[in-house]
C-alpha cells in the first residue's frame, strides 16, 4: 500500500515538473518582445510552408513511374489504370483527398502568416510576390500529380483560400458584433 502511494506521489511530482517545464516555454504577454514573437512565428510558418510544399510536390507513396492505360492487358497489381507521374496514393481516394486538402490548407495558411508577418520589412512586396509565385508552383505541381477524377477542384481551391475566407469571416463577425452593440445601446438604453 505504501509503495503504491509513493509511486503515485512520484508520478504526480513528475507530472507537475513536466507542466512547469512546459510553462517555461509558453508565450508571456508583456515579457516576450513582439519582435521575438514575430521571429518565432516566421520560423514556424516557414518550416510549415517548406514541409507542406515538399509533400505537395512529392506526395506520400511517390508517383507512378509507368503508364497503364485502361486497354492494357496486364494491369498492375492494384488492378487500376494510371498514367506515369500520377500520385500512387490517389488510388486510396478518401486518404488522398484528406491528405491533399489538409496539406493545401496548411500550405496556404503558413504562406498567409508569412505574408502578414513580413509587413513593414524592407522589400516585403517582393516576399509577397515570391509567396504568390510559390503558391502558383504548388498548384502546378499538384495538378501534375493529380489524376483527373481524384479530388474535386472546388474543394482544392477552397482549401487554398481557407485563410482568406477565415480572415473575411472574422472581420465580418467583428463588424456584426459592433453593429449589434450599437443597435442594442440605441434601442434599449433609452432613459
Amino acid at each position: 500500500m505504501a509503495d503504491q502511494q509513493n509511486l503515485s506521489l512520484r508520478s504526480d511530482q513528475q507530472e507537475r515538473s513536466l507542466r512547469s517545464e512546459f510553462r517555461e516555454f509558453k508565450y508571456k504577454p508583456g515579457i516576450d518582445s513582439k519582435s521575438d514573437v514575430r521571429n518565432a512565428l516566421l520560423v514556424v510558418a516557414t518550416l510549415i510552408a517548406a514541409v507542406t510544399f515538399q509533400a505537395g510536390v512529392n506526395p506520400p507513396g511517390g508517383v507512378w513511374q509507368e503508364k497503364y492505360p485502361k486497354s492494357h492487358e496486364a494491369l498492375p497489381p492494384s488492378g487500376e489504370s494510371h498514367d506515369a507521374g500520377e500520385a500512387v496514393l490517389a488510388l486510396e481516394s478518401i486518404s488522398f483527398a484528406f491528405f491533399l486538402l489538409s496539406n493545401t490548407a496548411a500550405f496556404s495558411t503558413s504562406g498567409s502568416m508569412i505574408g502578414i508577418l513580413v509587413e513593414g520589412f524592407p522589400f516585403y512586396y517582393l516576399v509577397r510576390l515570391a509567396l504568390l509565385l510559390m503558391g502558383c508552383t504548388y498548384f502546378a505541381s499538384i495538378h501534375a500529380v493529380l489524376p483527373p477524377e481524384a479530388v474535386n477542384k472546388v474543394y482544392l481551391y477552397t482549401a487554398f483560400l481557407l485563410p482568406l475566407i477565415l480572415v473575411i469571416v472574422r472581420h465580418m463577425w467583428r463588424r456584426f458584433k459592433a453593429l449589434c452593440a450599437t443597435c442594442w445601446s440605441c434601442c434599449f438604453n433609452k432613459t
